[in-house]
């Protein structure tokens, strides 16, 4: 039975009923206000982040987006945007978006946010607006869990040689993969000058179109613990993560709207692609959405995913960083 104590006018549970999120925290008075309570916690609550790495928050009515974005400023302040970011996604609000808009019966693959990015959050936050009610389950997986299952030879293949991430983006009317829809401004001076600060390389090409790469670790030590984890999305972004990996066989790689490389620019084996797969496969768990939850994740210790679904579904995603010590 799961370990339960009280924390301030809540119930704190250890691992919630189906053992798919590390701690789950229930309301228990709905008259208090919920926003005053996450202020209160909030240094807890990042506490236990740190720790668990994920945190299920559970009757505390934040299915609207003005409720969600308070509930995380209380916790984390400091909105960020997802310029740069490769999933499609409708801004909600300030720092508040949709999940990733990604055919509904395809599943999406765990992954670190934005782990391909100098940029990556050290938090997301996700809140269920319209819970699903045909599969549509997020999964999770502990990073660092994930690191210990996978062979010796592999991390040290990976974390010797790096990542080369390579993006084609179409010109900035296009409806589909634009440099102006992924970087949100229609600017070519604004785009030059992110990814000078950010460390990642562009050039423009015929017709508006631009190419991107960037150089990442495989591996990282988490900021405040010190723990080492596997943070890359390898097995995303590769070409035969795409459902329709199966006709590109015996193409040309480059050209392709995404893709990744060991940091010298040669391919990726698909021994190693199997082996990483395999472990994200088995640290997975399903996590169950109700409407109003809120699922906290320390970004670099949980990946996250989406299960195929029909019907309505909407969860609302916001990132942010640990304020900086003064």
């Amino acid at each position: 039975m799961a370990e339960q104590v009280e924390w301030g006018q809540v119930k704190v549970e250890a691992g919630n009923s189906s053992g798919a999120v590390p701690l789950t925290v229930h309301r228990t008075d709905a008259h208090h206000d919920a926003h005053v309570w996450f202020k209160q916690h909030a240094a807890q609550i990042v506490e236990e982040l740190h720790t668990r790495g994920a945190i299920l928050f559970r009757g505390f009515d934040l299915d609207a987006p003005d409720d969600f974005q308070r509930a995380v400023d209380c916790i984390v302040p400091g909105s960020l945007n997802y310029r740069g970011g490769t999933s499609p996604r409708t801004q909600i609000s300030e720092g508040v978006y949709t999940s990733t808009e990604y055919p509904h019966q395809y599943e999406i693959a765990l992954h670190n946010e934005m782990s391909y990015s100098a940029a990556a959050p050290d938090y997301i936050f996700f809140a269920c607006a319209t819970a699903p009610v045909d599969r549509g389950a997020t999964p999770i997986a502990d990073c660092r869990r994930v690191l210990k299952r996978l062979p010796a030879d592999v991390v040290a293949l990976f974390a010797q040689r790096s990542l080369m991430y390579e993006r084609n983006l179409f010109g900035r009317d296009s409806p589909f993969n634009s440099w102006a829809k992924a970087f949100e401004t229609r600017d070519r001076e604004m785009v030059e000058q992110y990814c000078m600060e950010r460390d990642i390389g562009a050039e423009w090409l015929a017709d508006d179109k631009l190419r991107t790469r960037e150089m990442r670790p495989a591996l990282v030590r988490h900021p405040v613990t010190d723990e080492a984890v596997w943070f890359n999305q390898a097995h995303l972004w590769h070409y035969t993560n795409s459902p329709l990996a199966a006709s590109m066989v015996g193409a040309s790689e480059r050209g392709l709207p995404m893709n990744v490389y060991f940091g010298d620019g040669s391919p990726l084996d698909l021994r190693s692609l199997d082996m990483i797969r395999a472990a994200y496969a088995a640290e997975k768990t399903l996590f169950t959405w109700q409407l109003g939850d809120l699922l906290a994740l320390d970004n670099r210790l949980f990946a996250h995913g989406r299960m195929p679904f029909s019907g309505p579904r909407k969860i609302m995603v916001a990132m942010r960083n640990h304020p900086p010590t003064v």
